[in-house]
């Protein structure tokens, strides 16, 4: 049982980041990437809070605005697919020597692999947001009538 949307947005986060690491465990890290270059295993989840009220007056409370991805754009091109062309242009080449060529444009088809849908539905993190959410703010209702109710 969860007391403020903080906790919910925490839980709904590592459930949400959990899932997207199994789902991207499988995958093979590209054969050119840099050390310093993100993985798509490195994928995270961000909740965002919105604070409402002052710690000070005693009225502070928190509201779970979004749960969001974060990862390497190649992730998102890779789970929506890409089906365009690709324009033309020029490239320079540092190692072994310097060198700068010029490619045509060309047609790029690269199917969908919807693994950030497959993870969010394995995550279960829409129905407990939602259930949780729900309860929480439905308290709120409650206590705020029955405040009313009393000054009257």
């Amino acid at each position: 049982m969860y007391n403020n949307e903080s906790e919910v947005a925490d839980k709904a986060e590592q459930m949400l980041e959990s899932a997207l690491r199994s789902k991207t465990s499988s995958f093979a890290d590209h054969v050119n990437r840099k050390e310093d270059e993100a993985s798509l295993k490195d994928a995270t989840s961000v909740a965002k809070l919105k604070k409402y009220g002052t710690l000070r007056s005693g009225n502070q409370k928190f509201f779970m605005r979004s749960l969001g991805i974060k990862m390497a754009k190649h992730g998102f091109i890779q789970n929506f697919g890409v089906d365009g062309v690709r324009d033309a242009g020029t490239r320079t080449r540092h190692s072994p020597q310097e060198t700068t060529y010029n490619f045509k444009s060309h047609v790029m088809k690269m199917p969908a692999q919807p693994f950030i849908d497959d993870a969010i539905e394995a995550s279960g993190v829409k129905e407990f947001v939602m259930n949780e959410i729900v309860r929480i703010r439905s308290e709120a209702i409650m206590v705020d009538i029955r405040r009313i109710i009393e000054n009257i």
